[in-house]
């Protein structure tokens, strides 16, 4: 797993950054539910993660703001479990507190489970499977099967569970778009991922080091679908890591294909088909 998301070679999803109507609620969700790590808070931003200093998810709260519904921007972000047992062992957790889950799949490639926070934002929990010489499967079929349940049980832990391990990182982001072709065009041509799977044209599946996926994309909202309103809860931003030596590329293309980027220390911002901010950190 952690090969794929080597700082000196890939690029990969770091940080999500999302919008909230009520910051207290949704804390008690990611950590009471969900098990990550309040790091810290400040004001109307909550930071969390799975250890006490590596933020995975931020929370900023706007008052009021209204359920992410049928927009751009976020599908899920999914935090990537270290194996079987440890997603036996949160599944467990979520079927004990009743809390309804919106997906249960076997991609083949991974297991996956599905669930909105209280704002509607979609979250995914997966682990990724791997063949006798530890390797991630490639994606190459679309379509996703029941998850053995049985079978999943027999790795179950004995003690209850509490939170999610260190070991759990950030595994992909899925996005809804409402122009596929500008969206490849950002996404591969501009920020370099390489296309791992393209389903009828209607979602695209994109990685570095040849994952299955850091990061898609799909139309699935339709064309007319549009960015969150500024009282609206959904995706605000996120952040990917770089390695250095392709760092200043990724720059260059950006800046001739018309997307104007803000170069910070060690980082560089620009703003997304969708009209969101990606901050671009070198490793």
């Amino acid at each position: 797993m952690k090969k794929y998301h080597d700082k000196e070679q890939a690029v990969f999803v770091k940080r999500v950054n999302i919008i909230v109507s009520e910051l207290e609620r949704s804390v008690s969700f990611y950590t009471k539910v969900i098990g990550l790590t309040l790091i810290d808070q400040e004001n109307d931003v909550a930071y969390l993660g799975v250890d006490d200093k590596n933020v995975l998810l931020s929370l900023k709260e706007i008052k009021g703001a209204k359920r992410a519904f049928n927009n751009i921007g976020l599908y899920h972000f999914a935090l990537l479990v270290e194996n079987r047992s440890v997603f036996a062992h949160l599944l467990k957790h979520l079927v004990d507190l009743g809390y309804p889950l919106t997906g249960l799949s076997d991609h083949g490639i991974s297991e996956a489970i599905y669930l909105q926070d209280p704002d509607n934002n979609g979250v995914e929990i997966a682990a990724d499977r791997f063949d006798s010489e530890g390797n991630v499967y490639r994606l190459e079929t679309f379509g996703p099967k029941e998850i053995d349940v049985y079978d999943l049980m027999k790795h179950l832990p004995r003690e209850p569970f509490t939170k999610l391990p260190a070991t759990t990182i950030l595994g992909h982001l899925h996005l809804h778009v409402n122009d596929m072709k500008r969206a490849k065009q950002f996404f591969v041509n501009g920020l370099g991922f390489d296309v791992r799977f393209d389903y009828r044209g209607v979602a695209v599946f994109t990685s570095s080091q040849s994952y299955h996926h850091h990061l898609a994309f799909n139309i699935w909202n339709g064309t007319e679908a549009r960015r969150r309103g500024l009282m609206q809860a959904g995706l605000e931003s996120y952040v990917l890591s770089a390695p250095k030596d392709k760092f200043n590329a990724i720059k260059q293309r950006l800046n001739e294909m018309g997307y104007p980027t803000e170069v910070l220390e060690n980082s560089l911002e620009v703003f997304d088909v969708n009209g969101d901010k990606v901050i671009i950190e070198a490793a």
